[in-house]
């Protein structure tokens, strides 16, 4: 026995001792290995060296340029692949495959453009020869703030040193930093997705027309897609412009004058003469403009909208604010914060744990449905399933009994059961898919010169086995997926060692879409965006005129196919144009104007595509999921294209008999949806009068919680009123204000029960007494009611007071306010 316990106690101590060796042996052979790595580096047949961004700086969840510099150090050519492996916001290993040829002992570069993740702090590129091996590789750290989140902003003038008093300073309380770029007519990139680090573009004495085409259509595409533009004023203010002079200033052009202005009198800290100072101004007429800074007799900062983004003119020269800035440095905040808009700057406060990913859950929501057309027929397959039922059971039994050959009852079981599989699988034939399969939601905007199409794809496919599909190469490719922090508190480290699921490989003819290790029918999202040259008269013609809360006008449709369920759309109000025949002309005099929620986009949705006329669900209704499948669409665009104020009007129909055209091959199924938009000029004048929205401007917030982006105000428990300060413009004599509610179809509807219209008391406050008076609840007031009401700036300040029942503190739908008045 004790023989046996030595001979255990032996056998125990040569495992661990060989366990030790091998440990021992692995740790020495790891440096080995590394080293190993790093001189096949050294000995590859080519070289690379790697720089990103400006300046090799970077922030997550935008685009990142990418600029590899490749040499071949052999005398024949060689040709592969350059791979860029990176995470997506999910935490997902995504890779990026572009084709590369070196001629013999010669260089290239190439640039691309790859979409971060949220936390994407690095990358590894590397090169594979043609044969798929790879012969050199590079970790990429990203130099991004882990700290506070940052603003880039690009700044192009000629003495870029009298700017520098807004880098690195802290805004929106310190939870954002301004980080600078210098840009000049070398350094400036020619592709939109090279802009897309920047959330602001400063120029301020310099000539914007030194900039190429190219340039400048990549500057006015960034901003389209959400850009901000900021132009300094001053002497240079057309040059500033550039060519953008042409598309928004309004003629005749101003020169500058030498002007004392006043910047604010919260600056005023010993005498009124503080926030004083003499500047050469210009009074710069924006079309469709609205001011932001109001000034004593033209505004001293006004916006106009270009799509997504906005274009921001500055009266003054920048560099003229230097001293006060320095002096004041909340001026930076509230300049910054105005030109920006509060809803994009609160945006960006929270980019680190949302940004683009934040957008997953809409578009799932919207793409990843399917066909109804496909789901079985419940009642044939019941129908199918009882006659089975009846017939092993008592038809087949009492058959063979009644002719005394019952012993064959298993083998007629056996047989009818064949048969009926046999049934069910021709009958589930069209329910089944047997490759990957597409459903598409198209965007298609033919607004400018240029017409710019954003579809959202989902990629499914019926097994788990890897699977490509081939796209066309016009199309920019960006993966859609949710942020990690919905799954997991921590994110998985990266180490560069992880096998990829999805690769994006861009080719001459196509691009290819490679995905592996997926469940079978788990959803890809992917946003694909392609711009091309628009054909004359193609398009929606017309002009809209709006005063008084009447409208005039007319619209053509010139597309050689039906718009169904059309809508113009203004802000806070649409009228419904139905169905748009080929070169038919609609006149607006007779059509009534809705006034629909901010807060509750549905509503309206419902209403455009007729959903609200149907009592209950009904798929096999080809009616009922044509409105559904149009007013998701429709619910998508207006709460992320127009979810802000714009001063332009906008045609929206759904074109039915439109075909994806983002596939190379054909052989797959899709099922999709394309909606088409189109700005049309709008006029809210008649002579002299102007009539127009008081919320161009955001309201200044006195007290309580209101939301400037759905015109409503939350009430909790106990109910807290919202104090609200309203800018009519300083622009206009007031006439009348407007004070216009819902319409009855969305009041008080049981379809809408979130919608929340506010009940209540309404104070004004009176600038004679220092008191809030109880207003008279009615739609409109007059100059002489509002006399004592309106201070010398024609600011009006309202107090609402929420009464009733408070179900759950939801959000109250306020009054949308209009102002009539003679400009000045």
């Amino acid at each position: 026995m004790k023989e046996h316990i030595k001979q255990g106690k032996r056998g125990a101590g040569l495992f661990f001792a060989l366990f030790a060796l091998i440990f021992l042996a692995g740790a020495a052979l790891l440096p080995l290995r590394t080293m190993a790595a790093v001189q096949a580096g050294k000995d590859a047949p080519v070289a690379m060296e790697v720089t990103y961004g400006f300046n090799d700086t970077a922030k997550g969840n935008r685009y990142l340029q990418i600029k590899v510099h490749m040499e071949n150090r052999e005398e024949q050519d060689f040709t592969g692949r350059l791979e860029i492996l990176t995470t997506e916001s999910s935490m997902e290993v995504y890779r990026y495959d572009y084709p590369i040829l070196i001629n013999g002992g010669g260089q290239e570069e190439k640039s691309v453009y790859i979409p971060l993740g949220i936390k994407t702090d690095q990358m590894f590129v590397s090169m594979t020869d043609a044969g798929g091996n790879e012969v050199i590789r590079k970790r990429l750290k990203l130099n991004i703030s882990g700290d506070v989140a940052e603003t880039f902003v690009g700044v192009f003038s000629d003495h870029p040193e009298e700017l520098q008093f807004m880098d690195e300073v802290g805004i929106h309380y310190g939870s954002i930093k301004i980080r600078q770029v210098y840009l000049s007519r070398d350094t400036a990139p020619e592709d939109t997705f090279g802009y897309d680090q920047l959330d602001m573009i400063l120029v301020s004495d310099y000539d914007l027309n030194q900039l190429s085409e190219a340039q400048h259509k990549a500057i006015s595409r960034w901003i389209d897609d959400g850009g901000t533009l900021l132009v300094g004023g001053g002497a240079r203010y057309k040059e500033s412009m550039g060519r953008f002079a042409s598309e928004i200033l309004e003629p005749p052009y101003e020169e500058a004058l030498l002007q004392e202005i006043n910047l604010g009198a919260e600056y005023s800290q010993n005498a009124p003469q503080d926030a004083v100072m003499e500047m050469v101004c210009a009074n710069i007429g924006l079309k469709n403009g609205s001011s932001l800074m109001p000034g004593d007799t033209f505004p001293l900062l006004s916006y106009v909208h270009k799509k997504k983004g906005r274009i921001v003119a500055a009266a003054f020269e920048l560099k003229d604010i230097r001293g006060f800035c320095e002096t004041h440095p909340a001026f930076i905040e509230k300049f910054y914060t105005m030109a920006m808009g509060d809803v994009k700057t609160n945006e960006l406060a929270q980019m680190e744990y949302s940004g683009f990913a934040s957008l997953y859950f809409t578009v799932q929501g919207l793409i990843n449905t399917g066909d109804a057309g496909r789901l079985p027929n419940i009642i044939l397959y019941t129908f199918v399933i009882v006659v089975y039922l009846v017939l092993i059971g008592p038809v087949i039994y009492l058959y063979l009994k009644k002719r005394s050959i019952h012993r064959y009852y298993m083998g007629g079981v056996t047989a009818c059961a064949l048969v009926f599989t046999g049934i069910i699988y021709i009958l589930g034939m069209r329910t089944r898919f047997r490759e990957p399969f597409f459903t598409y939601a198209t965007i298609l905007d033919v607004s400018g010169k240029e017409v710019e199409e954003e579809t959202y794809v989902n990629i499914r496919s019926p097994y788990n086995k890897p699977y490509t599909v081939k796209l066309n190469p016009q199309y920019a490719v960006r993966p859609v997926t949710k942020s990690y922090y919905y799954d997991s508190f921590t994110a998985a480290r990266f180490t560069g060692e992880e096998e990829y699921k999805t690769d994006i490989n861009y080719l001459p003819d196509r691009t290819e879409i490679k995905i592996r290790d997926t469940v079978a029918f788990t959803p890809k999202l992917f946003m694909l965006r392609k711009q091309l040259d628009r054909t004359e008269h193609v398009g929606i013609d017309g002009k809209v005129d709006i005063y008084g809360g009447k409208i005039e006008g007319t619209l053509v449709n010139r597309f050689d196919y039906k718009l169904e369920d059309a809508v113009l759309l203004l802000y806070g109000q649409a009228v419904l144009l139905g169905d748009m025949e080929p070169g038919q002309e609609i006149k607006l005099d007779e059509l009534e104007i809705l006034n629909y929620p901010l807060s509750y986009t549905y509503a309206l949705s419902q209403r455009v595509t007729g959903g609200d006329q149907y009592e209950k669900t009904d798929i096999n209704d080809e009616g009922y999921m044509r409105s559904q499948e149009h007013s998701r669409l429709l619910s998508f665009y207006l709460d992320s294209v127009m979810n802000e104020y714009t001063p332009e009007a906008t045609v929206v129909g759904f074109s039915p008999g439109q075909m994806e055209t983002f596939l190379v091959d054909d052989d797959f199924i899709t099922e999709g949806l394309t909606m088409v938009t189109a700005k049309v000029e709008l006029s809210r004048k008649e002579n002299s009068l102007v009539y127009r929205t008081a919320l161009e401007q955001d309201p200044k917030v006195i007290s309580g919680n209101y939301q400037s982006r759905y015109n409503s105000m939350y009430t909790g428990e106990p109910a807290e009123p919202a104090i609200i300060e309203y800018s009519l413009g300083n622009d206009l004599d007031i006439i009348r204000v407007d004070f216009k509610k819902l319409s009855s179809v969305f009041i008080d509807n049981p379809r809408y029960p979130y919608l929340n219209m506010f009940t209540g008391k309404m104070y004004f406050y009176n600038y004679d007494t220092g008191r809030n008076d109880l207003m008279e609840e009615k739609e409109s007031y007059t100059a002489e009611e509002l006399k004592p009401y309106l201070s010398p700036a024609n600011t009006l300040t309202v107090k609402y007071v929420s009464e009733g029942t408070n179900e759950g503190g939801w959000d109250r739908q306020l009054p949308m306010i209009y102002v009539t008045g003679r400009e000045k």
